[in-house]
């Protein structure tokens, strides 16, 4: 009988405990002010001790003053949870900025940065400009 591959994912640990954290992160935000959602993320519950990390430590603190009330909140949803433990999401945990996309310098654009980094004298005016013009300079050259 053929199995859905739900179902045979279902039965690998890891993805049980991954399904499992998902789920808590639904509940956890579901209880959290709105403007904390996507702020904090669920990392374990163990020995009714909920962890969960912040993006920053104003968010940490913040939610420190809320915790009992987080954890009373999820308890009367049903779920065993004591206390909620905070703590401030590691750098290197965060998701990498998105990069940024340098927009084209138009024909126009650059013939007038050239024209006023030949007017001006050396100095930090005309070095900044032939920066911006070689940051931007087209592909090859």
């Amino acid at each position: 009988m053929a199995q859905r591959l739900s179902e045979l994912l279902s039965e690998v640990p890891a993805v049980r405990q991954a399904l499992a954290l998902s789920a808590l992160q639904k509940r956890f935000d579901a209880i959290l002010p709105a403007r904390f959602r996507g702020e904090a993320q669920v990392v374990a519950l163990e020995d009714g001790e909920l962890k969960v990390l912040c993006r920053n430590g104003a968010i940490a603190s913040r939610l420190r003053l809320e915790s009992q009330a987080l954890a009373d909140t999820l308890q009367k949803h049903g779920l065993a949870v004591r206390r909620v433990l905070l703590k401030v999401q590691p750098a290197s945990l965060r998701k990498p900025a998105p990069p940024r996309s340098k927009l084209p310098l138009s024909a126009a654009a650059r013939s007038a940065f050239e024209a006023a980094g030949e007017q001006l004298e050396d100095g930090e005016m005309k070095a900044a400009i032939q920066r911006l013009l070689r940051h931007h300079a087209p592909d090859g050259q």
